[in-house]
């Protein structure tokens, strides 16, 4: 549907166009009508115009003049000229100007018709085109807002070993991705290694700190030069710089924006930071050198916050000779026992004089699963799993054993949550049996079952049996018949009921199972019990 707006000084001509012809075969929406130029103007600011059928000879301003208006204001309205006068100048600056066509008066209807359906095709085509245009122009922009994200993933695929590198693919890659590399050209990584977080953060602040750093190590090492900053799939940083043929790295700069990098994460994100510096790289051998890079930080469990360059440091060795390794099943049963503030300061004494001895990674490493071993068998003696207590990530910090201070705040923070963890499930174990033992005693002359008990304190039967015979050294069932035996014991002394009768008063139905249980347990028969401990007065 199109809106037209008729523009004549004439107000026969006007009306002629606008009501003496019939439009109602054609898609139109509205036809406006305008006495001159000014007005026309005001009506094509306040409303969407598609079509203007102008006089070109009007007082004031003329039908010229409000088209170059028009063109300048309304560029996607097409407009139709009405002239009385066959002239070619007024037809060429007309059509200089981007006129649509033009109409001699007086008017032949049909023939302006006929120009009119033209019109309204050329207006409907734009309008396709343009609305093509503004997809294209919304995915373009998509694109590039995903684009970054693209080209990580396609890092992350090709140091996983997921992208193969033929030439002629890598080369489509490069190319898809609008990253400027050819397929043999060099990448020189630098390893970004987050040491330690000065504030407490939950696993996803930390996802999003890590966000922030990589987007400053954009900024600030990388800079005008080209590359990427990204983290692969083993959620390690790092950045690409890319080289081409002719490019030389200034590596002096390069360790320079890396220093202003490293104290730039401790003053402004509050963590401690190194960065490993490679070199330059082929595509395809950028995984080996990049592996390079983490053995370089792995072999570093003294030097925190610094800047290692690959082509000059040496690495050291992560072994643990002269290092004595404390007795963990002894901490075990410390922890196992309430004594965990106690095991808090050995681990501190432990690894603080180990600093003196300058250990290796892999001994750092022996200690941390060493503590990680006691850990769950402290769980798995206490009857539950130790993911009720500790994330994934908590457990399996691969930067505590960079160094002792940090495996020992590690440690200390680990042992501390189980410790609390064990201590408040104890209390919470107490008050669930007590709890039970309550309900079988109000409950004892009916029939009880492990489900019903468990349901009375919302447990799982199986954890209640377990939990049970933890906490008081007989099974649940045991449990049961020791107070009814006791019960019954007691009747049988202080009463004259019947026997029948005062084994249905503790639960038992039949008389004769509760006969053979009595004597199991009493060593007496209930009759035998009563006349031997009975005192008649």
């Amino acid at each position: 549907m199109v809106r037209i707006l008729v523009v004549d000084d004439e107000i026969y001509a006007l009306k002629g166009i606008t009501q003496g012809i019939d439009w109602s075969d054609l898609p139109i929406q509205a036809m406006m009508e305008a006495e001159d130029v000014a007005q026309a103007m005001r009506i094509l600011e306040e409303h969407p115009v598609d079509l203007v059928i102008s006089d070109i000879e009007m007082p004031g301003l003329n039908g010229l003049e409000l088209l170059r208006w028009t063109r300048d204001h309304r560029p996607h309205a097409l407009t139709i000229f009405l002239t009385g006068h066959a002239r070619f100048d007024y037809a060429q600056e007309a059509l200089h100007n981007g006129c649509f066509d033009y109409v001699l008066k007086p008017v032949d209807h049909d023939a302006l018709k006929t120009i009119v359906k033209r019109a309204i095709a050329e207006i409907d085509m734009r309008k396709e085109q343009q609305g093509f245009e503004e997809t294209l122009e919304v995915n373009r922009r998509q694109w590039n807002d995903q684009l970054p994200i693209l080209v990580e993933r396609f890092w992350q695929e090709l140091l996983a070993g997921r992208v193969l590198l033929s030439t002629e693919r890598l080369k489509r890659q490069l190319e898809y991705y609008d990253i400027p590399l050819g397929a043999d050209s060099l990448v020189l990584p630098v390893l970004l290694s987050i040491e330690q977080w000065d504030i407490q953060l939950d696993s996803r602040d930390e996802s999003i700190m890590e966000y922030a750093l990589r987007k400053a190590a954009a900024e600030t090492i990388l800079a005008e030069w080209p590359g990427t900053v990204l983290q692969d799939r083993n959620e390690i940083n790092f950045a690409l710089l890319y080289l081409n043929e002719d490019d030389v790295i200034d590596r002096a700069a390069l360790l320079k924006r890396c220093d202003d990098y490293v104290r730039a994460c401790h003053q402004y994100f509050h963590c401690r930071v190194s960065c490993y510096v490679g070199e330059p790289s082929s595509i395809g051998e950028l995984s080996g050198s990049l592996e390079r890079l983490q053995q370089l930080e792995r072999s570093n469990v003294s030097v925190t916050q610094t800047v290692l360059d690959v082509l000059t440091s040496v690495q050291g060795t992560a072994g643990s000779k002269g290092i004595q390794l404390p007795s963990f099943m002894d901490w075990g049963v410390l922890l196992d026992n309430g004594g965990y503030e106690e095991l808090g300061s050995r681990i501190e004494e432990t690894l603080k004089a180990w600093q003196f001895e300058s250990p290796g990674r892999e001994a750092l490493e022996l200690f941390q699963y060493g503590i990680l071993h006691m850990l769950y068998q402290s769980a798995y003696r206490k009857g539950f799993s130790i993911y009720d207590v500790f994330t994934v990530n908590e457990l399996t910090d691969a930067q505590a054993p960079r160094s002792s201070p940090q495996l020992m705040a590690w440690a200390g923070k680990a042992v501390l949550k189980m410790g609390q963890a064990l201590a408040e499930r104890q209390r919470d174990a107490s008050a669930v049996i007590a709890k039970v033992q309550s309900y079988i005693l109000e409950n004892l002359q009916t029939e009880l079952t492990r489900d019903g008990i468990a349901n009375s304190v919302y447990r799982n039967p199986a954890y209640l049996s377990r939990l049970f015979r933890k906490e008081t050294g007989i099974s649940l069932s045991d449990y049961i018949t020791q107070l009814r035996i006791d019960h019954a014991k007691r009747y049988l002394i202080d009463t004259n009921d019947k026997v029948s009768n005062i084994a249905e008063g503790v639960g038992y139905i039949h008389f004769s199972y509760f006969a053979k249980l009595f004597k199991k347990v009493t060593g007496l028969s209930p009759q035998e019990y009563r006349k031997r401990y009975q005192i008649l007065p």
